[in-house]
């Protein structure tokens, strides 16, 4: 991990587990790219935990990347990174994360409120819940694998409605702590400029879901091995 004290130029990370960001900051990242997160909760992360390292199996338009390509140019915190996605031929339900890193962060699809594409190894084209949440656990499993020991695993999830059943992703997530590591923080996330922010919901019986949850596993103990159990 990097000392905390090598550049006091640096942003102070948010000091609390409720974030909200209105207005996205367009330093990072393509805000065209539906779903995309604001760079500003991994800025959070790597300010806190100061890794040396920071792996994003699901890239998407490079935010991650973006974001600590920034921080090494502008403060020169010599950071390393590898980034992957499915449109870049990286599946991670096939392969295994090229390395071990202080950071893996994650962003997976909520199901299918947004499709993604067509193939059939992407979680928002999987046509039931079941499958999607094996999907997601297999998934997770090899993010934590590429986790050094002392080092976080950082999942942001949102959960879904599916004609009127709210289905929680969050605690599906929480249910694989021992399996993926140990739960550190759970982050609440307000969302902001959704395509569903155009409804109008008035006439529903409860409310639309309007945040979501950034879940900080820390591994302790040992890096396991691709071929050893989860």
């Amino acid at each position: 991990m990097i000392d905390k004290q090598t550049d006091s130029s640096l942003p102070k990370p948010n000091d609390g587990s409720i974030v909200s960001y209105p207005t996205r900051c367009p330093l990072w990242g393509d805000a065209r790219y539906r779903g995309n997160c604001d760079g500003r909760l991994i800025l959070d992360l790597i300010l806190r935990y100061r890794p040396r390292s920071v792996a994003d199996p699901m890239a998407g338009s490079g935010t991650s990347r973006d974001l600590v390509k920034w921080l090494n140019g502008q403060h020169a915190m010599n950071i390393s990174y590898w980034g992957g996605d499915l449109r870049q031929n990286f599946n991670l339900l096939q392969q295994d994360i090229p390395g071990s890193f202080d950071l893996v962060w994650i962003h997976p699809p909520y199901w299918n409120i947004i499709r993604y594409g067509n193939h059939p190894d992407d979680l928002s084209s999987l046509p039931d819940y079941e499958l999607f949440r094996d999907a997601l656990r297999l998934c997770l499993n090899r993010c934590f694998m590429a986790v050094n020991p002392g080092g976080r695993l950082a999942v942001l999830v949102g959960d879904v409605r599916r004609q009127g059943q709210y289905i929680p992703i969050v605690r599906d997530v929480l249910n694989l702590e021992g399996e993926i590591g140990q739960v550190r923080s759970i982050i609440i996330k307000a969302q902001h400029n959704c395509q569903s922010d155009r409804v109008s919901y008035a006439g529903l019986e409860d409310p639309p879901i309007r945040h979501e949850f950034c879940v900080v596993f820390k591994r302790i103990g040992p890096t396991r091995t691709a071929g050893q159990a989860a």
